[in-house]
């Protein structure tokens, strides 16, 4: 269910606003309804800070610019996470999240639930 009506929204971001970024919201609890979910990440959070960052499998890197996306809700310092939204690259791009969800399983179903089942990229420590 996805009853808010949020927006998909992207921010191109240098590694080194990339990690703080990532510090704040993988440090998150789990069970505060503010856990994050990603794709394509990978890295060891222990409370305070993250480490071994990998985006795609590659070591962040910080001069390197990465594109991020999350929804408007996020980004705007929804849930206490750091607001992105003033940052020159940022893009709402009006899409509904509820909308993108149902065309992706359009076009992928049937959906085997294992192929998006955790598989260690988040290690909590």
């Amino acid at each position: 269910m996805q009853p808010f009506g949020n927006t998909l929204v992207y921010v191109d971001m240098k590694g080194s606003e990339v990690e703080p970024y990532l510090a704040a919201v993988a440090n998150m609890k789990v069970d505060s309804g503010a856990y994050a979910q990603f794709a394509n990440v990978s890295l060891v959070a222990d409370g305070k800070g993250v480490s071994d960052v990998k985006i795609k499998g590659e070591p962040l890197q910080a001069d390197k610019t990465y594109r991020m996306a999350t929804l408007n809700f996020n980004a705007l310092g929804g849930d206490g996470y750091p607001k992105i939204d003033t940052l020159p690259s940022y893009v709402n791009t009006g899409f509904i999240d509820a909308e993108v969800l149902k065309q992706y399983i359009e076009k992928h179903s049937p959906l085997d639930a294992s192929a998006y089942e955790p598989k260690g990229e988040i290690v909590y420590k």
